[in-house]
Formats: C-alpha cells, structure tokens, sequence
C-alpha cells in the first residue's frame, strides 16, 4: 500500500498560562494528499485526569472548552469532505488555520510529520500513545511503584533482606516483589499497589482484586506474620476515585495489613526494620 505524508498536532489544554503546564487532550491529523483530515479528542466528560492534575479547576470551564473545540473540528470536518476532495491546498490550509499560534485554553503543539498507510489508523493510535498513555501500562506503573519501595529500603540499608517471593501455597499464592524469610517462613512482605486511577470503577476493580486475595489468604492461614501495601493513591481533586481508595484501604486493614503511601518512606522504613532486627 502507498504510504502518505501526514501532518499531525497534539492538542493541549493549558488553563493556567503563567505555569505553562499542559495536559494532553487529543490528536488532530491531516493527511493533504489523500484528502484525510480528522481529530480524536478525550470525551468531554472524563474530567477525572484533569482535575486531578489542576486540583483547583472547576470541571466546567474544560467541559466548555473542549465542547467548543469538538463543535469546531465537526464543521471543519463537514468542510473537508465537501471541498477537500483532491484539493490538498484545502486540506492543507485548513489543518495550517486550526493550528496556528494562539492564546486560549485549548493550543496546538508543533506541527509533525509521519507517514502512514491508513491515517484514521494512525490517528488512533498517536491518540493512544500521546493522550491515552497506553504504553504505561499496569505492569509499567507497578514497576515504577517498586523501583520507588527498593530504593526506600536501599536508604535505610534493608535491601539485603527483601527478596521476590510466592507467598501461599500451590493451590492459592501470590507473588510479593518484596518479601523478608526467616528459618523458610514468611515474616514481612511489601506489596505496591497502584489506585491512582480516573475512575472509581477502576479504583474498585484492582483494589477489590487485592482485597479478595488478602481476605482468602488469611482464611487459609496463609498469609505473613505482617504485610503492607505501599499504595499509590488518585490526587485529592479526584473525589470519587479518591473515596473509592479510601474504601479499599480500609478493607486491607480489616485484614490486618498495614497500609502506608508509596511515598511515605518513613512508614516503610519502619516497617521493613523488622527485618534487622529478629
């Protein structure tokens, strides 16, 4: 298949120009020699990300801002399909007009240049690179959340004593990264836990998980003499995600497990010193 040069801009929302901080919020593509012009913006009322990262933003100006960007990528749309059709000038100068340096909420980064076989393809995915994330993965953030626990226990010179471990048996057992053995037998585990999500669903379904598995370890006897979660948790503006963490780490304590911040190092450290000093 032929491969066709495509101009592409992220679309970012910066509500406070003073800072100059942004967050990603869509992907707006052109593509002059196959008449392709097109744009995926994140759904107008997924605010959960954004307030969370401007924690003092009221939800209702993004929601109006990316309302009025989305009615103006539909009428741009409709004038593409009615004159763009080998006319890459039009194509062109609309994607130029969209782009252009201004001052507003919503801006257009610099302009780059790929080539791609399917633009609506590759549309979706730079949208899925570049505003969904999705090479930060589950297994990404859980890596970063470990790296941060080892280099806890590196300061305060414990590394030595936790090791990845299975904790259970071969029927019902989950793998620790961080686990202290004495004489065979478990005594302490860490375990990071990632809640930072957007939603509460998401909060629920991964925080449930570790809740049922904690739960039925203690009912088969097969937990450790003691266990912490490190835990990642969604930013205060985020309420309901942020409630739905709180809920979660109190059934964890219910199960006896020490609960602590992923980025409380004092809390970890003086948990993990039970390690040194049996």
């Amino acid at each position: 298949m032929n491969r066709f040069a495509c101009q592409y801009a992220i679309i970012r929302f910066l509500p406070y120009a003073e800072t100059g901080e942004f967050a990603n919020v869509g992907v707006v593509l052109a593509c002059p020699a196959s008449g392709y012009f097109g744009a995926k913006l994140m759904p107008v009322k997924k605010t959960g990300r954004i307030t969370g990262f401007f924690e003092q933003l009221d939800k209702r100006i993004y929601r109006e801002a990316m309302a009025y960007l989305r009615d103006e990528l539909e009428r741009l749309d409709e004038l593409v399909c009615e004159r763009g059709a080998g006319n890459q000038g039009f194509v062109q100068q609309t994607f130029a007009g969209l782009t252009r340096p201004r001052e507003a909420l919503l801006r257009f980064g610099e302009t780059r240049v790929i080539l791609a076989e399917e633009p609506a393809e590759t549309l979706r995915k730079l949208f899925a690179n570049f505003v969904e994330r999705e090479f930060a993965s589950k297994e990404y953030h859980d890596q970063v959340l470990e790296r941060g626990v080892r280099e806890t226990l590196r300061k305060a010179n414990l590394r030595e004593y936790f090791k990845p471990a299975e904790i259970g048996n071969d029927n019902l057992h989950i793998n620790v990264p961080f686990v202290y053995q004495r004489d065979g037998l478990v005594q302490l585990a860490i375990k990071p836990l990632d809640l930072a999500k957007d939603e509460p669903n998401n909060v629920f379904d991964l925080g449930g998980h570790w809740v049922d598995r904690v739960r039925r370890l203690g009912k088969h006897q097969l937990l450790p003499e003691r266990m912490l979660f490190a835990v990642r948790l969604p930013g205060t503006a985020n309420e309901g995600a942020r409630k739905a963490a709180n809920e979660i780490i109190g059934e964890l304590r219910e199960q006896n497990i020490v609960v602590a911040a992923s980025t409380d190092a004092a809390a970890i450290t003086k948990f993990a010193a039970g390690a040194s000093i049996k």
